[in-house]
C-alpha cells in the first residue's frame, strides 16, 4: 500500500500500521515511511511507534520536527514514551518538551538522571522551567502530581462581556475546554460553562452564571481523585491548594491512566512480575522475576517439610501422594479467587476493615458450597478408582477443609496487609499459597495417619 492510498477516514489496527511502517522501512523507502507516518493521527502513530523495535523508533526521532514529535508524545504510554526518548540528547529533548503539556514534560524530566534533568530544564524557555519546577514539588502519585498547571480562569466580578474579551486574548495553545471562575484571592468559585456564557446578558456577573464544581486537594491520592472523577462523571477536576486557590486541572484521560496503571500493577504483582518488563531485556526480566521465584520456592520447601513429617503414612499408603496436588490446588485456587475479589474491592474503596466479619461469613458460605461440590466429585473418583470408601471420604473432607481455609485466608490476608499499609497485591499470593499448602497437607495427611488402617 502506498501513502497515496491512505485517507484520514480509514481505520487501521495499531499492529497493521506498525507492520506497514516496518515494511516500508525494511524495503529501504524511508521517504514513503515518513510520508505515511505524517498522514496518521498522532494517536495512531503513537500506537504504531509503540509496536516497533528500538531501531525503527530512531527514524521518527531523527526526522520528525519537535512539534511533530510532541504530538506523538501526548498519546504515547509512559513506558513507550521513555523508550522513545531514552537515547535522545538533552539539548534535543529541551527543544521538544516546551511543545508538550507541562504535566508530560514534568514526567519526562523526572525520569532523567539528575545531571540530564538539570541540563534539559536549564535549556528550556523560562515559562516552561517555571511550570516544571511548580509541578515537581508534588509527589507523582497525588492529584497535583498528575495535573497540568495550564488552565484558564476569569475573575468572578467580571461581566460576561469582559470574560469573553479575556478569553479572546488567550493564545490558541493555552485554550482549554473548561474555564474556572475565581475570587479576588484566586480561590475557586465555580466552573464557567461556555454555552451559559454565550447566552447570558453581557452585563451579568460571571459569578452569577458559574456552576458549582467539585475540587480535589493537591495532596489527594491519585486513585481517590480518579474515583471522585468517576463518581461525579465529569471530564476534569480542578486541583486546589489548602487555601482553595486553583493550581491546575486533572483530566479524565490522566486519571484513566491511573486506574489502568494500578490494575496492571496489581495484576503483575499477584504473579510476581514487575510492570516495567518489556520483553526486550533478558537481564531485566531475570532481575525482576527471580526474587519472587525464590520466595515461592521457600513456601514450597515448607510444604515439602510438612509432607515429610508423614513419610511413614505415605510409605504404607502410596496412593495418598497422588491426591496431594488435588488438595493443594483446590484450596489454593479457591483462595486466589477470594484474594482477587477482595484486593479489587479494597482498591475501589468498596470495602474497609470494618467489613471483615461480613465478608468472612460470605466467603465461608460460598466456600462450603463450592468446596462440597468439588469434594464430593473428587471423593467419588477416589472411591471408584481405589475401591475404598474411606479414602474417598478422607479426600473429600480434606478438600472441603482446605477450600474453607483458602477462602477465609483470602479475606484476612489482604485486609490485614492493607491495614498495615502494605500493598496486598505484592505478597498476598505468597502468604495464601503458604497457608493453603501447609494447612491442607497437614489436615489431609494428619487424618490419613489416624485412618491408615482403613486405607
Amino acid at each position: 500500500m502506498s501513502t497515496a492510498d491512505i485517507t484520514s477516514t480509514e481505520v487501521f489496527e495499531p499492529a497493521d500500521l506498525g507492520a506497514q511502517l516496518l515494511a516500508l522501512i525494511e524495503g529501504g523507502d524511508e521517504t514513503a515511511a515518513l510520508e505515511f507516518a505524517r498522514l496518521l493521527h498522532p494517536a495512531d502513530l503513537g500506537a504504531a511507534v509503540a509496536s516497533l523495535d528500538t531501531g525503527l523508533r530512531e527514524l521518527v526521532l531523527r526526522e520528525f520536527e519537535p512539534d511533530e514529535l510532541a504530538e506523538v508524545l501526548e498519546f504515547l504510554d509512559p513506558h513507550y514514551r521513555d523508550l522513545l526518548l531514552a537515547d535522545l540528547a538533552p539539548e534535543h529533548l529541551a527543544q521538544i518538551l516546551p511543545t508538550v503539556t507541562d504535566d508530560i514534560a514534568t514526567d519526562v524530566v523526572q525520569e532523567l538522571t539528575v545531571s540530564d534533568a538539570v541540563q534539559v530544564v536549564s535549556d528550556m524557555p523560562a515559562a516552561s522551567q517555571e511550570s516544571i519546577r511548580e509541578l515537581v514539588r508534588y509527589a507523582p502519585d497525588t492529584a497535583a502530581g498528575r495535573m497540568t498547571g495550564q488552565h484558564l480562569s476569569v475573575p468572578g466580578n467580571a461581566t460576561v462581556e469582559q470574560a469573553i474579551e479575556i478569553l479572546r486574548q488567550v493564545p490558541t495553545e493555552r485554550r482549554a475546554p473548561t474555564i474556572y471562575v475565581t475570587s479576588e484571592e484566586e480561590k475557586l468559585v465555580g466552573v464557567l460553562n461556555i454555552r451559559a456564557l454565550l447566552i447570558s446578558a453581557s452585563e451579568t456577573a460571571v459569578a452569577d452564571v458559574a456552576e458549582e464544581s467539585v475540587a480535589v486537594a493537591a495532596d489527594m491520592d491519585q486513585e481517590d481523585a480518579a474515583r471522585l472523577l468517576k463518581q461525579y462523571n465529569v471530564p476534569m477536576l480542578p486541583v486546589v491548594d489548602a487555601e482553595g486557590r486553583v493550581l491546575g486541572t486533572v483530566t479524565a484521560d490522566d486519571l484513566l491512566h491511573v486506574l489502568e496503571e494500578e490494575v496492571t500493577e496489581d495484576m503483575f504483582l499477584l504473579a510476581g512480575v514487575n510492570e516495567e518488563e518489556d520483553l526486550e531485556s533478558v537481564s531485566r526480566s531475570v532481575r525482576y522475576r527471580l526474587p519472587w521465584l525464590y520466595a515461592n520456592l521457600l513456601t514450597v520447601l515448607l510444604a515439602a517439610w510438612v509432607v515429610s513429617l508423614f513419610e511413614g503414612t505415605l510409605e504404607r499408603v502410596a496412593v495418598l501422594a497422588a491426591f496431594l496436588p488435588v488438595v493443594a490446588a483446590q484450596g489454593g485456587n479457591a483462595g486466589i479467587q477470594t484474594v482477587t475479589v477482595v484486593i479489587r474491592s479494597l482498591a475501589l474503596g468498596r470495602i474497609t476493615p470494618r467489613d471483615t466479619l461480613r465478608i468472612v461469613r460470605h466467603e465461608f458460605a460460598t466456600g462450603v458450597i463450592t468446596g462440597l461440590v468439588s469434594a464430593i466429585t473428587v471423593g467419588i473418583v477416589a472411591w471408584l478408582w481405589q475401591d475404598n470408601a474411606w479414602l474417598g471420604g478422607l479426600i473429600a473432607i480434606a478438600v472441603t477443609v482446605d477450600v474453607l481455609i483458602g477462602v477465609v485466608a483470602g479475606v484476612l490476608i489482604p485486609i490485614a496487609l492493607n491495614a498495615l499499609r502494605q500493598d496486598p497485591a505484592v505478597s498476598a499470593g505468597i502468604w495464601l499459597t503458604t497457608v493453603t499448602d501447609v494447612s491442607g497437607f497437614a489436615v489431609y495427611l494428619g487424618m490419613a495417619s489416624l485412618l491408615v488402617t482403613r486405607l
